[in-house]
């Protein structure tokens, strides 16, 4: 897996990598190749906070709200509307947000140029539906309104939600959506007239920036050891859910092709996803951020990983580490079922 991972840093698709492979009696986390590499080269050292990009999504938005769903304060079926005034579609529900049908636009326009909260909120209500026969539309618009219903249903911001709901319980301590900048690996170089040079313990996000780094979708700053402590959790059913609100994630709920295939929140496992060639479909979820970011937990094998990187660092354009992901659940996968069956 390490050969993998150094082919891609020494081809220059990605800077560097954390890495936690996670079974239910441990951890084990690795690094290679550097935090930075744009104005000076700096090594990584395994201690680097990345931006986790969409991990934000499944790790604490997806969370918290099946948190409200385990306390009666939600249903699946619950109208947005009917708790976020300012939106305008009555018949969005949680359920079509957490499979991405709500036929909401993916993205706002000209993200660059957003400035505060306020105006991605005003773009955020005055999205039309423009998918009304509900496709999978995967939406950052979606679950940037499911952090405003976290936030409203608990009267706390999604990070204190987040740090006392989820980080605090499974011993998450480097979890934060306000990192030191020292402890951060940079992402990109931005250059616009809302920011200008490297992004170094910011949101890469431009939406999740203006929101000053804590939104639904995006935000979320972590090592692999911390995400390894969430998906441990899982393996050992001592998460922050009901066991069968945490069954309730790994079952699939709608599919618009073999590519594509959501749970609540979460990716289920195709021939081509990142979780590799042969997750067992029932009880694998994955998924993945922008920044260079996925992983995957498999039930029945008792085995999860996780990948960070600044693949985007010092720019998107530079982000070649797509192709490694399916190489690296295969290498792993191969290796601990088969020590496992011997």
């Amino acid at each position: 897996m390490r050969s993998v991972l150094e082919e891609g840093i020494r081809k220059r698709h990605f800077p560097g990598a954390g890495y936690a492979i996670v079974k239910k009696e441990g951890i084990a986390c690795g690094h290679v190749g550097f935090r930075q590499t744009y104005g000076e080269t700096i090594k990584a050292n395994g201690h680097e906070l990345y931006d986790v990009a969409s991990l934000t999504k499944v790790v604490v938005t997806t969370t918290l709200v099946m948190q409200l769903i385990d306390d009666k304060k939600l249903t699946l079926d619950t109208p947005i509307r009917e708790i976020i005034q300012a939106f305008r579609h009555e018949d969005v529900t949680i359920e079509h947000l957490l499979t991405h049908t709500s036929g909401l636009p993916a993205d706002i326009p000209r993200a660059a140029t957003l400035k505060n909260r306020e105006d991605v909120l005003e773009r955020v209500f005055a999205a039309e539906i423009i998918h009304p026969d509900r496709p999978i539309v995967y939406s950052d618009i979606g679950f940037i309104l499911l952090g405003l219903v976290i936030e409203h249903m608990l009267a706390t911001t999604l990070d204190q939600a987040a740090e006392r709901r989820i980080f605090k319980p499974l011993g998450m301590t480097k979890s934060t959506f306000n990192p030191d900048p020292a402890d951060a690996a940079p992402t990109e170089y931005r250059e616009d007239d809302i920011h200008k040079g490297l992004l170094k313990g910011l949101v890469h996000d431009e939406k999740a920036y203006a929101l000053q780094g804590i939104a639904g979708h995006a935000g979320l700053f972590t090592t692999p050891h911390d995400l390894g402590l969430f998906i441990q959790a899982i393996l050992n059913d001592t998460f922050v859910l009901s066991s069968k609100t945490l069954d309730s994630l790994f079952v699939p709920r709608v599919a618009s092709d073999d590519r594509t295939i959501r749970a609540y929140g979460w990716d289920k496992p195709t021939p081509f996803s990142s979780a590799g060639t042969d997750a067992p479909f029932e009880e694998t979820i994955l998924h993945t951020g922008f920044t260079g970011c996925n992983m995957w937990i498999d039930r029945k094998n008792d085995l999860g990983f996780v990948l960070l990187s600044n693949a985007v660092h010092p720019k998107r354009t530079c982000n070649g580490i797509l192709p490694y992901r399916q190489r690296l659940a295969d290498a792993i996968r191969t290796k601990e079922v088969s020590d496992h069956a011997h």
